[in-house]
């Protein structure tokens, strides 16, 4: 039966744009941005360390984020409540 697993995403930085074809390679690539030269890869969970050390092996990457989705607060429901009663 099908397994669903988890996946985080990864901001790849690069020098070039012609080098965002070999990221193919480490994951899904979701997005590139060609004025601002990124792209945004999808890995799975237990191997996001792995690739992000790769990743800043390699010459033709400037800068490799990790996604933090995971710790912002994503309770929207009386935020403004929640804001007042800690300002009091």
């Amino acid at each position: 039966m099908f397994e669903k697993k988890e996946r985080t995403s990864l901001t790849v930085y690069l020098h070039y744009n012609r080098d965002s074809r070999k990221l193919n390679h480490y994951g899904d690539m979701i997005y590139h941005s060609k004025r601002l030269r990124y792209v945004i890869l999808y890995v799975n969970v237990e191997k996001a360390e792995e690739v992000m050390s790769k990743l800043k092996k390699e010459k033709f990457v400037k800068k490799v984020v990790p996604s933090y989705i995971k710790e912002i607060d994503q309770n929207f429901v009386g935020n403004l409540w929640r804001e007042e009663e800690t300002i009091l």
